[in-house]
């Protein structure tokens, strides 16, 4: 092989390993960095449909990705993702309700706050809805 081919070879390889993230993060690696939001935090919440209300949130967390318990407000889940200081997430409602509401939030190491938009079914159950909330160590 002449050493043109192995110089245009080798520099395809490399290009092309670099292109699938080798050298770089790795695909279970984020590419950028999040705060850990893991604990117990006090949170308070109002919606569209005239409810509001303060309680527990519990926040686990893998990696950047997050996932919530929110006993204080009737049940539900929250599971999203961290970017840097902000946040896309899913909220998922519970019994009597069902549906779901997506939003994005601000996070620190000690403050969560965000908007939500949404709808949710069931007897009693607001759809659509939109709210706001804010969690705190």
């Amino acid at each position: 092989m002449t050493s043109a081919l192995r110089i245009a070879a080798l520099a395809a390889t490399f290009f092309s390993l670099t292109s699938c993230g080798v050298g770089r993060n790795s695909p279970s690696e984020p590419a950028f960095s999040c705060d850990d939001v893991t604990g117990s935090y006090n949170a308070t919440f109002s919606n569209s449909c005239g409810g509001s209300g303060s309680g527990i949130v519990i926040v686990a967390q893998v990696g950047c990705t997050f996932s919530a318990l929110i006993p204080g407000f009737g049940g539900g889940t929250i599971a999203g993702e961290i970017r840097g200081s902000s946040a896309t997430l899913t909220l998922f409602f519970a019994a009597p309700c069902s549906g779901s509401a997506t939003g994005t939030a601000t996070v620190s190491r000690t403050t969560i706050s965000g908007t939500y938009t949404g709808g949710a079914t069931g007897f009693g159950c607001c759809n659509p809805v939109s709210g706001s909330f804010i969690l705190a160590r």
